[in-house]
């Protein structure tokens, strides 16, 4: 008998009715039997799906922001890769965070971020990765052409067995080796800063009615978007990821902390603005103090 999921819309083979976890994503499956009898009573009503996630609160939950019923009932798959798989459940929580972020983060569960956390260090880390090789490529690649350039040149061998050209592959291989080793621990610490950075701001603005929780599993699954700085094009690629991990945050934000979009996209922007101004204000001063001395010089 072919069934299908009512979370992930998945198909799959069964050989009975009534309540089994689905072979796809783990979430329990009501197969009602067609034969059966009809009941005397109604079974309570479920909340309806949107797409593999629930779509709101249980039947007259208050639905005000900040109101006490949880908002996340369901795990990411990405939680479940111990019994699932590692590559499929972080396939299936990628392509729900970054590409149907409103559903995922209105429905996932927050009190354990770990998981979010290690989604975000895995995309970091594989996209450090992939820059730091292309960089030992092109660092390769442009001290051939140095050698060769070198060799063009009256008396330039010579220069090709020098301490300082010896240093230069020297320092490539120990600088892209120290790379791939921190690369997990900086993307770690990359996620609990702005994880912070971003809660201050919502904080600020009244919008963290979840607590930071919330706002760490909103950083760490959005920073799955940060995967695409793995493609070979370097620069491109993180300006993509950069601006994919911008919208995926600002929605999670407003539907994991139940705000607007206006605080949702401000407390995102607050960062980056408080840069700004600190610039503007260290560049003023820098001005008021040359135009002093001048003055002063005259």
């Amino acid at each position: 008998m072919l069934a299908r999921c009512a979370f992930c819309q998945k198909t799959f083979d069964t050989d009975r009715f009534g309540v089994q976890p689905c072979p796809h994503c783990g979430q329990q499956v009501h197969l009602a039997d067609p034969d059966a009898p009809a009941p005397t009573q109604p079974p309570p009503a479920a909340a309806p799906p949107a797409g593999p996630w629930s779509a709101g609160p249980p039947p007259g939950a208050p639905t005000a922001p900040g109101a006490p019923w949880a908002v996340g009932e369901a795990d990411a798959p990405f939680a479940l890769r111990s019994s699932q798989g590692w590559v499929r459940t972080y396939v299936s929580t990628w392509k729900l965070a970054c590409l149907r972020p409103a559903e995922f983060f209105r429905s996932v569960k927050i009190g354990t971020p770990g998981s979010a956390v290690l989604f975000g260090v895995v995309a970091m880390t594989l996209a450090s990765w992939f820059q730091t090789l292309y960089g030992a490529i092109m660092g390769a690649a442009t001290r051939g052409m140095l050698e060769e350039m070198l060799k063009q040149v009256p008396q330039g061998s010579q220069f090709q067995d020098t301490w300082m050209m010896q240093w230069i592959s020297g320092a490539t291989v120990v600088g892209t080796v120290a790379q791939l080793v921190a690369a997990p621990f900086i993307s770690a610490v990359w996620i609990l800063l702005w994880a912070a950075l971003y809660h201050m701001g919502l904080l600020v603005l009244g919008a963290a009615s979840r607590g930071f929780e919330a706002t760490l599993t909103v950083v760490g699954y959005a920073s799955g978007a940060l995967l695409i700085g793995a493609a070979p094009v370097p620069g491109l690629a993180n300006l993509v990821g950069a601006v994919w991990f911008g919208f995926a945050a600002a929605i999670g934000f407003r539907e994991a902390q139940l705000t607007t979009n206006g605080k949702a996209w401000t407390a995102l922007l607050l960062p980056f603005l408080a840069v700004c101004a600190c610039c503007c204000a260290v560049a003023w001063m820098f001005v008021a103090g040359f135009s002093s001395l001048k003055i002063h010089g005259s």
